[in-house]
């Protein structure tokens, strides 16, 4: 749950391994919300995520980020090259109108335990989650494999959304979730404060914006 900063080479991290995978996970799927804000975020499920965990975790943030007054919209690309080459969308760069999330089946040998994903403020865009960490804190027992991982992509998301700012001492955007969060995780309240919700709208008119004038 860090953020990171890195040369923007990684704007073509998501195309070289695309490429040279052979895993597929299924056609293109994109589902949204009817919100005024809107934000594509496109999903490399490069850890295998069994589809009804992916999909419940894509409602949980969707679900978090409808607090925010931002609606997501999810584009689950495939991984097979032939099925990649028939939807260029998930192997080009993203614009600044769109967020692409990949997520690990490994972790860095140097990641910190309290971290489950990785953000790159540089780009603003691109942001990784470890599945194992995921699976790390499912085994406490309180939190399903959806609620968390939701609630990772959604705290990776508020990352790029909200810039290289420190963690928060409450709420979603916690560096470290103990067991009281996981249970806040299961009860739909580990959210983004209402400060954090205003910035968020913010940086999403700013990439609406940018977008429509491209």
């Amino acid at each position: 749950m860090t953020t990171a900063r890195a040369s923007l080479r990684f704007l073509k991290c998501l195309v070289g391994p695309l490429l040279g995978a052979s895993v597929f996970i299924g056609p293109v799927l994109a589902r949204s919300a009817q919100m005024s804000l809107l934000l594509t975020v496109q999903v490399y499920n490069w850890a295998s995520v069994a589809p009804q965990i992916l999909t419940a975790a894509e409602d949980e943030t969707m679900r978090i980020f409808r607090q925010t007054g931002v609606a997501v919209s999810w584009l689950n690309c495939p991984l097979l090259i032939s099925e990649a080459e028939a939807n260029p969308i998930c192997i080009e760069p993203c614009p600044p109108s769109r967020l692409a999330v990949r997520i690990n089946s490994e972790m860095p040998a140097n990641l910190a335990k309290t971290s489950s994903g990785v953000a790159l403020s540089d780009s603003g865009v691109y942001a990784t989650i470890y599945y194992p960490r995921v699976e790390e804190y499912a085994k406490e027992g309180i939190a399903t494999h959806s609620q968390i991982l939701g609630h990772a992509i959604a705290h990776e998301m508020g990352h790029l959304l909200l810039g290289p700012v420190p963690h928060a001492r409450f709420g979603i955007m916690r560096g470290e979730w103990t067991a009281e969060d996981l249970r806040s995780i299961t009860m739909g309240a580990f959210l983004f404060s209402p400060r954090q919700s205003a910035l968020i709208r913010q940086a999403a008119m700013r990439r609406f914006s940018a977008s429509s004038f491209r």
